[in-house]
């Protein structure tokens, strides 16, 4: 027993001591994902992340329709190539849109400094140091939106791809069906989207603002107190995470200022915390300003989460601007007895009440 016991311990220096390794050479374990929204579906042709000498470091995965949720979707994993790879200097692209019958392509120089801090030191998770994944997000008007994932997902860059032009469709999209055309075969797919794509299409107003808008960033914190009380205390926080409108998320956060301290943050879908007050009552408390009728975004109807993700677009953007583009409070105002809660837009005196959140409360006071 102790020989294995020796040996198990050896094995596990040897491969602490080789991930060291890797990680003092500048590589790291990570794969790519893909994604585009549901109601606009792209397939991906090719694509690569490459190093500085422009040599290939990992393929992004091709030849699936990507029609998934922006946020949580994906297109599935490739798994090929070197399990630990360099940090990428830059990524190329090329892909079609179905709803707008047009090819993009792009070659974008990313962050790299940016990137190499990111893998070496993660961002605000001490639970999970480095990243896993890179996702491609792709959305109309040639637009490219790259996140990282691990113990978060974070945005770390937008991209402005161009159109080309192909004069054999059949042949780019590798279609052999006998009778197919390109008129058909986009016809065909466009019966499949959304009513709102759909009609989007007919009248020829595809809106490619939408995907700038989720990714506008405010400076915002979260605050929370105990309404009609004279001197309303504040809770004290001790776990909290978040979910975001453009697809971020930070879950794992070894910052506890991270939410209670003003810094610029996208829109957030659903904020979790759990509390403690001065008299050593304990909460969990749930907000979700994404749900309509008790249902989170990805459970919704296209129509219903497009139409309350552009409601709170709009309420954060008025908002913003009425305050003169300065920092604000997200604040949850819960009832004296701890039943109930409402969350505001807050600045100073000035407060807007962010319509139909729902807020779920549980008194953990007693549980073991």
């Amino acid at each position: 027993m102790k020989k294995l016991l020796g040996l198990l311990l050896i094995i596990g220096l040897l491969v602490n001591s080789c991930e060291k390794m890797k990680n003092m050479n500048n590589k790291y374990e990570w794969l790519t994902l893909t994604t585009a929204d549901m109601g606009y579906p792209m397939i991906i042709r090719n694509g690569s992340f490459y190093n500085e000498k422009g040599e290939e470091i990992a393929g992004i995965p091709a030849d699936m329709v990507l029609e998934s949720q922006w946020w949580s979707g994906d297109s599935g994993v490739v798994i090929a190539g070197e399990q630990y790879r360099s940090v990428p200097f830059g990524m190329k692209i090329r892909w079609f849109s179905y709803a707008e019958d047009k090819f993009y392509e792009g070659d974008f120089k990313l962050d790299y400094e940016k990137l190499s801090k990111l893998f070496k030191e993660g961002l605000n998770c001490k639970e999970s140091s480095n990243y896993k994944y890179f996702k491609v997000s792709i959305a109309p008007g040639g637009q490219v939106f790259l996140y990282l994932l691990g113990g978060n997902s974070l945005l770390v860059g937008s991209y402005q791809a161009k159109e080309y032009i192909v004069d054999d469709y059949l042949g780019e999209m590798r279609i052999t069906r006998e009778g197919a055309t390109r008129q058909t075969y986009v016809d065909n797919k466009i019966k499949e989207m959304p009513l709102q794509t759909q009609q989007e299409i007919s009248e020829k107003r595809i809106n490619t603002q939408i995907w700038k808008d989720i990714n506008l960033h405010y400076p915002w914190k979260y605050t929370f107190k105990v309404a009609d009380f004279n001197n309303s205390f504040d809770l004290k926080k001790q776990k909290m995470g978040v979910d975001y409108i453009n697809g971020e998320d930070a879950w794992c956060i070894s910052d506890v200022d991270y939410l209670t301290q003003f810094s610029p943050k996208a829109i957030p879908l659903e904020i979790d915390g759990k509390f403690e007050t001065s008299a050593g009552r304990k909460f969990t408390i749930r907000i979700y300003p994404g749900n309509v009728n008790g249902q989170e975004p990805k459970m919704q109807p296209y129509e219903i989460r497009r139409g309350r993700e552009q409601e709170l677009v709009k309420l954060f953007k008025d908002f913003y601007t009425k305050i003169g583009n300065k920092d604000f409070e997200i604040h949850l105002k819960l009832s004296p007895d701890f039943k109930t809660g409402k969350v505001y837009l807050k600045k100073d005196n000035v407060e807007q009440e962010i319509p139909n959140v729902q807020v779920d409360i549980f008194d953990m006071t007693f549980d073991k």
